[in-house]
C-alpha cells in the first residue's frame, strides 16, 4: 500500500483514526493492527489507562502485512508524548514494537534536548533503544557527542562511548576546529533521573591540547542548580601560610539548606577547618561560617615581635534574618575573631577597622518605626583595645511620624534610650525624647522657606567618665604626621547629668531659572539660619557616638551636624551659600556649590581638643574640621560633565583665612566602551578629633577592552603625604566568552601591621562552564 503526503493527511483528517486504524495505527508505538481499540495500561496509555495521541506524516509510506512492517519515507516526522522524531526513512515493526530510524536522525525531548543521529533503533515510546553517532544539545546549548549510546530506564540514562562533552560553541570559520575546551571519555553517563553526568577514563582538552586527566569525574547536568559534590580546588602559596590548597565539598541537604566544608592544608601552619552553612524559611533566612585552626600567633611588645606557634586562632560570622508577621522583624549577626590578624593572613577577609556584632528587633508600622538593638565590638586596628569598646546593651528607639496638616507641617517624635558599658573608660545610660515640626511654605516671586523648630531632653546616668587631653610624639608642623595618644586630665565623674536642646531655624533658597536657545541655567542662592542656647555640651557627658565628624558640601545645611546624640550643634549660626547648574541640550552640564557658616559667638562645640608635644605646654586645637572658629572654612563642590564619556569631579575646604586646601578630592572618569580610565585625588588635614594626621593618596585605574573576549585592567594608589609608599596596585588580564573565563592577576599590598608586611602576589582562576572555578597556583611573596 502506497499514499502520499497529502493523501494520507486528508484521509486521516477526514474520516479519523477509526476508518484508518488497519493503515495508522499499524506505524504508530504500541498499536494492534486491526485494533482500534488501545490497550489500557499499556506503554502507550497514562497513568490513567488513556492512549497518548500521535501525530504522524511522511511523504510516502509501505506496509507489509505479513511481516507487521511499516515503512515510511521521506521527511518523516512522528510526535508522541512531547517527543518528536524527524528522519529520512523510518521502519515500524509491530510485532517487537520497535522503531528504526536512519538518515538525518533527529531527537527532540520535551525537556528541550536535541539528538542527532545517523542511525537509531528506539523502543518504549521513542525513549529506549540504540544510537549510532550520536550528538547531544542539551538544554543550554553544551554538547554530548559519542560514536554508539545506549538509552534505557524510559530515556532518563545515556551511556556513550568514546564521547565528548563541550559547553563551546564552535569556530563558524572552522566547525571541525576542537572547541575552546572539551572533556574526553571513554564512557558518559547521562542520569536525568539523578540530574548527573559522570565520565570515566576523562581528559581534559584546553584548545585541543590534553592538559588533565582522571579515571572519574562527573557534574550536575544543565537541568541542575544545586548538587552535592567536590568543588574544584584552589591553590596556592605565602610566605606565612607556605603552600596551601583547598579541596571544597558542597552537599546539598535539602531544598532550603547546604553546607560547604571546605578545609585548607598548609606546609607552614597545618590544617584549617572551614564550613559555610546556609538555610531558607518561609519566613527568613540563616547563615553560618567559621573556621578553627592551631597555628602561630604574632604578639607585638612595642617594636619587637614574638611568634607563638601553636595557638587556637578561628574566627565565626553568622547572622539571621526572619519576618515575625506583616509588621515584626528580629534578627542577628555574629562577627568574632581570635585576633586581629587572623583573618587576613588566612585569607579570609579583615580588611575591615572593625568587626560587629547584632542583634535586633524592629517594627514597622506605616510612617512610624521602632527598633531595639545590641551591640557589640572588636577592633582589628593597631593600637585600639578591645577593652576601651563600647558594649550596647541594649539600644531602643521609636519614631512617630505625622501626617501633613492643614498647613503642610508635620511632627516628628522620637524617644530613644541606650546603655553603653565598657571594661576600660566610661560607662553611662542615657534616655531621650524630642520632637520636631516642619513647616515648608512658599514666598513672594517663587521664594521657598522651611521652618524647623526641634525641642529634645537628654538624661545620662554616667559611671567613670574621666576628662581627657590627647598627646602626641611627633612635631605638629602641618603636614606631618601626628600620633595622638589620649591621656587622662581630671578626677572620674559619676552621677545623673542632663539637658534640655531647643532648636529652630528657618532655611531659604531662591531659584533663578535662565532659559536660551540651546541651554538652561538655574542660580540658586540658599540661606539658613539656626538658634540654641550656648553650651550644651557638659563635660560630664562622655562622648561615645558623635566622634566622626566631616565638615563637607553635603553638610552645609545640615541642622545638628552631629551625627548622634551626646553632643549637640549648640548655638546660633548662620549658613549661607550658592549652587548653580548649567546644562546644553547636546548632554554637557555644569553644577556647583559653595558656602560658609558663621557663628555669633565666640565658642564652639566642635573645639576644644588639646594636645602637647613632648613635655612642652599644652596647644589647643581645633577639631581640624572646619568648624572650630566663628567663620568656618569654606566648603563646595564642582562637577562638569562635558560629555556621556567624561565626567569631573571636585569637592574641597579651603582655609577661610589664607584659602589654603584643608580637604580635597578630585575625581575623573573618561573612555568609551572599550577603554575607560579613572584617576583621583584625595587629601585629608589633620582631623585631630578622628585621630587622623595629615594624608594625600593619588589614585588611579585603567581598563581596556581589547577584544569581544580579552580585556586587561590596572590600578595603584600612592600616598603622597608621608615616604610616596605604594598603597595598592594591582593588574589584571581577563578572557571571558560563553563557555570559559580566565582571569590573571598581579596584585601588591602595602599594609603593614604586627606580622602583617608589604606582600605581593600572582593568581590565576580558571573558571569551565558547568565544571566550576578552578584556581590555579599563585605565587606570593612578602608580608603574607
Amino acid at each position: 500500500m502506497h499514499k502520499s503526503g497529502k493523501q494520507w493527511a486528508a484521509q486521516v483528517a477526514a474520516v479519523g483514526f477509526a476508518t484508518v486504524c488497519a493503515t495508522t495505527l499499524a506505524i504508530l508505538p504500541g498499536a494492534e493492527a486491526q485494533q482500534s481499540t488501545p490497550r489500557r495500561g499499556g506503554a502507550h496509555t497514562d497513568a490513567q489507562g488513556n492512549p497518548i495521541p500521535v501525530v504522524f506524516s511522511a511523504d510516502e509510506v509501505t506496509y507489509d502485512d505479513p511481516l507487521g512492517i511499516v515503512i515510511a519515507r521521506g521527511n518523516v516526522e512522528i510526535s508522541q508524548a512531547g517527543q518528536t522524531v524527524l528522519a529520512d526513512v523510518v521502519a515500524y515493526n509491530q510485532r517487537t514494537d520497535t522503531i528504526t530510524a536512519s538518515g538525518h536522525v533527529t531527537i527532540i525531548r520535551a525537556t528541550g534536548e536535541t539528538v542527532s543521529a545517523e542511525y537509531a533503533d528506539l523502543t518504549d515510546q521513542l525513549n529506549d533503544g540504540f544510537i549510532q553517532d550520536i550528538r547531544t544539545l542539551l538544554a543550554d546549548r553544551s554538547r554530548l557527542v559519542g560514536n554508539t549510546a545506549r538509552r534505557t530506564g524510559d530515556g532518563n540514562r545515556t551511556e556513550i562511548r568514546k564521547g565528548v562533552y563541550s559547553p563551546c560553541d564552535l569556530c563558524k570559520d572552522d566547525p571541525n576546529a576542537p572547541p575552546l575546551w572539551q572533556l574526553q571519555a571513554e564512557t558518559i553517563i547521562h542520569n536525568k533521573e539523578q540530574q548527573l553526568v559522570e565520565y570515566k577514563d576523562v581528559t581534559l582538552d584546553i584548545d585541543g591540547w590534553p592538559v588533565l586527566y582522571s579515571p572519574y569525574l562527573s557534574h550536575p547536568d544543565p537541568s541542575v542548580k544545586r548538587a552535592s559534590g567536590f568543588l574544584p580546588p584552589s591553590i596556592g602559596e605565602s610566605s606565612f601560610l607556605g603552600g596551601f590548597v583547598k579541596i571544597p565539598y558542597y552537599w546539598v541537604i535539602d531544598e532550603d539548606s547546604d553546607l560547604t566544608f571546605d578545609p585548607m592544608y598548609t606546609t607552614n601552619q597545618g590544617p584549617v577547618a572551614e564550613g559555610e552553612y546556609r538555610q531558607r524559611f518561609g519566613n527568613g533566612e540563616l547563615y553560618f561560617q567559621g573556621s578553627f585552626t592551631q597555628g602561630t600567633l604574632a604578639q607585638t611588645n612595642g617594636d619587637l615581635i614574638t611568634n607563638k606557634p601553636n595557638q587556637d586562632r578561628g574566627n565565626v560570622l553568622a547572622y539571621g534574618q526572619f519576618d515575625l508577621d506583616d509588621e515584626y522583624r528580629a534578627g542577628f549577626i555574629a562577627n568574632r575573631t581570635t585576633d586581629q590578624t587572623y583573618l587576613e593572613l588566612y585569607r579570609l577577609g579583615g580588611t575591615q577597622a572593625f568587626l560587629t556584632s547584632r542583634a535586633y528587633i524592629e517594627d514597622f508600622d506605616g510612617r512610624n518605626y521602632g527598633a531595639i538593638n545590641s551591640y557589640n565590638f572588636q577592633s582589628l586596628q593597631e593600637g585600639v583595645s578591645d577593652h576601651t569598646q563600647a558594649i550596647v546593651l541594649p539600644s531602643v528607639e521609636y519614631t512617630w511620624a505625622g501626617s501633613p496638616n492643614s498647613w503642610g507641617g508635620k511632627f516628628t517624635t522620637t524617644v530613644s534610650g541606650i546603655d553603653i558599658l565598657r571594661e576600660t573608660g566610661a560607662s553611662s545610660q542615657r534616655a531621650s525624647a524630642g520632637t520636631e515640626f516642619d513647616l515648608p511654605f512658599s514666598g513672594p516671586w517663587g521664594q521657598r522657606f522651611n521652618f524647623v523648630a526641634g525641642l529634645r531632653g537628654d538624661s545620662y546616668d554616667v559611671a567613670g567618665a574621666q576628662l581627657t587631653e590627647t598627646v602626641t610624639r611627633a612635631q605638629l608642623n602641618g603636614n606631618g604626621p601626628v600620633v595622638n595618644q589620649i591621656v587622662p586630665t581630671g578626677p572620674v565623674v559619676n552621677g545623673i547629668v542632663s539637658r534640655i536642646f531647643p532648636q529652630v531655624g528657618l532655611e531659604w533658597n531662591y531659584p533663578w531659572i535662565l532659559r536660551g536657545s540651546r541651554s538652561s541655567f538655574v542660580l540658586e542662592p540658599r540661606f539658613a539660619v539656626y538658634a540654641a542656647p550656648n553650651g550644651e555640651n557638659p563635660t560630664k557627658i562622655p562622648n561615645s557616638d558623635s566622634q566622626a565628624i566631616s565638615f563637607n558640601d553635603t553638610d552645609l545645611f545640615t541642622r545638628d551636624r552631629f551625627v548622634g546624640y551626646d553632643l549637640v550643634d549648640s548655638g546660633q549660626r548662620v549658613d549661607y551659600g550658592l549652587s548653580g547648574v548649567w546644562r546644553i541640550d547636546s548632554g554637557e552640564s555644569l553644577s556647583f556649590l559653595t558656602g560658609q557658616s558663621y557663628r555669633f559667638e565666640n565658642g564652639s562645640p566642635f573645639a576644644g581638643q588639646t594636645f602637647r608635644v613632648g613635655n612642652a605646654a599644652p596647644i589647643s586645637f581645633g577639631s581640624g574640621d572646619g568648624l572650630d572658629r566663628q567663620l568656618s572654612d569654606y566648603v563646595g563642590r564642582v562637577v562638569y560633565t562635558p560629555s556621556q564619556s567624561l565626567d569631573f569631579i571636585y569637592r574641597y575646604r579651603f582655609d577661610q583665612q589664607d584659602l589654603r586646601p584643608q580637604t580635597q578630592e578630585i575625581g575623573v572618569s573618561t573612555g568609551t566602551e572599550t577603554v575607560r580610565i579613572n584617576t583621583g585625588l584625595i587629601e585629608l588635614g589633620n582631623n585631630l578629633a578622628d585621630n587622623e594626621s595629615h594624608r594625600v593618596q593619588v589614585s588611579g585605574g585603567l581598563s581596556i577592552q581589547l577584544s569581544p573576549y580579552w580585556t586587561v585592567s590596572g590600578s595603584a594608589t600612592r600616598d603622597l603625604a608621608g615616604d610616596g609608599d605604594l598603597v595598592a596596585s594591582a593588574f589584571g588580564l581577563q578572557y571571558s566568552d560563553e563557555c570559559l573565563t580566565f582571569i590573571g592577576s598581579f596584585t601588591q599590598n602595602g599594609t603593614r601591621f604586627e606580622d602583617i608586611r608589604p606582600s605581593q602576589a600572582v593568581v590565576f582562576t580558571l573558571v569551565l562552564k558547568n565544571l566550576g572555578v578552578i584556581g590555579l597556583p599563585a605565587v606570593q611573596t612578602g608580608g603574607l
